[in-house]
């Protein structure tokens, strides 16, 4: 190992130091993934930052380790040294000159070389987690995740110009829904995306209106004393807005036009006042019946969703649901402590104010540059976060956290979830997870404990298939919303972590049960999530069902299971929500019978012990997504 005195000599006061630290971090949360791009190679084993060693050449290696997420122009080269920093070098498109101090010996990387590529590693972080994000959405494939990685890496461009240096002018204010949809807004300066939400988002978006949730910053530019704002942030929301109250620019002028063309007929007027009637005349004068397609081409209103997603289902406000604005302008709602009717909050100034940041001089690069800015820095929350917000007061959720190894380690457990103080090994949960190649980004642990927790309990009356997120939402809704729920009662929180401690226990310490591929699919990493979670399903049934014998039957059938790991329980190619959930029935049942276990008596000693089973409700969604 080659040893380096210049990076021996850093101290505090370096700026390569802080820079050193976070490069280090970068490529230890790089190292934990186990599901990758296509064609990039995930790191042998994950990496510890605490043994990056910065005063050697040893993270050079490290970093070849996940290249793959850095997404650099040419492979990095093993051929040596001075080879690997000049090619390094030329993929993080800087000179020489200005990357390599050569005044050392050896020669070494600038603070500006290792500036660069600090950037590079935090954006590979960032996509890696959106990357993560993609795969396990709905119907997501490695083919269509990788496809949206690569693309988002053309997009970030992090060999772009800096940005301008030039001062920026801007105020923060809070404006009422009117003062935003009676302003002259330029929706469409140059830089702006198209309008890109579906109906969906818009009716969403309203209904959060209604109910008074506030709502994100819109970002607007003051161009010239005559000229309209330009929309910087928020053009969708601010469409929706317009296009909910029949306001929108577009709709107007052609609604103009279409009414210049019968006079007599009251058109404008009906569109504003009655759009209902406005659709009839519509199609009796233009003869064009108004689809919901039609109403997007030309801007004009949309109605509320009216369906069990709508965002007002057992609200107060649900008969506001499947109807237009002007049916509903005279209803009276509560939104920011007062009431008021519909029409008064969009049309007057009130209480709820949307906050508004106005940039009073700002050129059209600085605001390029600002946009770009905000893009790089937003952070959107993942399901686990914004459960993890939406379910805090119902300790089961930051049991969970804090069983999964994602809560703040600084905090006793006796303040996260007092339930687990008394729990034995709980912390062996989390390790095994990470083991298992889950690593701390993004609640990804959390996301599996969840995951089986909701298997295991989840009883549900319905036969549709769901998401994994919002079979888990369930699960956590029934907690949340019934004050003598079983898993409310702290002895039973215990026993459910003790159970599922142990289970996860009797699962690692018996590697002779799985076969490679089964576990990673042939691919050589670790654990893959499917297999995982339907395996620890299937052994924390049968170890409720038979605690006492439950060593002595792994130790008679670990053949058998592993036949069937090795066989019969193939990886799946098809990641859609039925084909994942016939995958984790299949393989929890056969755990369960393999150990010579009736399925329906292990059932019965989860649901004798925790108050509810989920056997029979994931064995009915699979038999319905059979049938559909």
């Amino acid at each position: 190992m080659t040893e380096n005195p210049a990076v021996d000599e850093i101290d505090e006061e370096d700026p390569r130091t802080q820079l050193w630290e976070s490069i280090a971090n970068g490529i230890s949360t790089l190292s934990e993934m186990a599901d990758t791009p296509s064609g990039v190679t995930a790191a042998s084993m994950p990496i510890s930052s605490d043994d990056i060693d910065m005063s050697s050449d040893s993270w050079m290696s490290e970093l070849a380790e996940v290249q793959g997420w850095l997404n650099l122009a040419e492979q990095l080269p093993n051929s040596g040294r001075e080879d690997f920093l000049g090619s390094l070098v030329s993929s993080l498109e800087l000179d020489t000159a200005e990357a390599i101090d050569t005044t050392t010996s050896p020669s070494e990387l600038t603070p500006r070389a290792l500036e660069r590529l600090n950037e590079r590693i935090e954006l590979a972080c960032r996509l890696q987690q959106s990357f993560v994000e993609d795969l396990e959405s709905e119907g997501a494939t490695r083919a269509a995740a990788t496809s949206i990685w690569s693309a988002a890496w053309e997009e970030s461009d992090p060999g772009a110009q800096q940005l301008s240096t030039e001062p920026v002018i801007a105020t923060a204010e809070v404006w009422p829904i009117i003062q935003l949809t009676d302003s002259d807004l330029n929706l469409t300066p140059s830089y702006q995306r198209g309008d890109v939400w579906t109906t969906a988002d818009r009716q969403a978006l309203i209904e959060s209106v209604l109910r008074g949730i506030p709502l994100p910053s819109i970002i607007l530019r003051e161009v010239g004393a005559s000229d309209p704002q330009e929309v910087v942030d928020g053009k969708q929301r601010l469409t929706a807005l317009l296009r909910f109250v029949g306001t929108h620019p577009v709709a107007l002028a052609k609604v103009q036009e279409a009414d210049s063309r019968h006079p007599g007929k009251d058109l404008l007027k009906n569109f504003s006042e009655d759009y209902l009637k406005f659709r009839k005349a519509w199609k009796t004068l233009e003869g064009e019946t108004l689809t919901a397609a039609l109403e997007n081409d030309y801007y004009f209103p949309f109605k509320l969703r009216n369906n069990d997603s709508g965002g007002l289902k057992g609200h107060e406000l649900e008969p506001l649901q499947g109807k237009y604005y002007t049916q509903i302008v005279d209803n009276v709602i509560n939104v920011a402590g007062a009431g008021m009717t519909v029409k008064k909050l969009f049309t007057k100034v009130v209480a709820y104010k949307v906050p508004v940041i106005l940039y009073t001089q700002a050129d059209p690069r600085q605001i390029h540059d600002v946009f770009k800015l905000y893009n790089k820095q937003g952070v959107h929350l993942n399901a686990e976060e914004i459960r993890n917000a939406a379910f805090h007061e119902i300790e089961l959720t930051p049991a969970i956290l804090l069983a999964a190894g994602d809560a703040d380690p600084r905090i006793e457990t006796k303040d996260i979830a007092p339930s687990l103080v008394d729990v034995p090994h709980l912390g062996s949960l989390g390790e095994a997870l990470r083991g298992y190649g889950f690593g701390v980004t993004r609640y990804r642990r959390t996301k599996v404990v969840s995951w089986i927790l909701s298997l295991l309990l989840l009883d549900t009356e319905g036969e549709k298939l769901k998401t994994t997120a919002r079979h888990i939402d369930e699960l956590l809704t029934r907690v949340q919303r019934n004050d003598v729920d079983p898993l409310r009662n702290r002895k039973i929180l215990a026993e459910l972590f003790e159970w599922l401690v142990r289970a996860v226990d009797l699962h690692g310490r018996h590697p002779e049960l799985w076969s490679e591929a089964f576990m990673d699919g042939g691919s050589g990493a670790k654990w893959q999530e499917l297999q995982l979670v339907g395996s620890l399903v299937g052994i924390a049934f049968a170890l409720a069902a038979s605690p006492d014998d439950i060593e002595d039957r792994i130790a008679r059938n670990a053949d058998r299971i592993w036949e069937a790991s090795n066989a019969d329980w193939e990886r799946i190619r098809k990641a859609q929500t039925k084909t994942q959930w016939s995958y984790i029935a299949r393989i929890a049942k056969g755990v369960i019978e393999l150990l010579d276990l009736d399925p329906s008596q292990a059932s019965g000693a989860v649901r004798d012990r925790f108050g509810s089973s989920g056997y029979e409700s994931l064995q009915r969604m699979v038999l319905s997504g059979d049938q559909q």
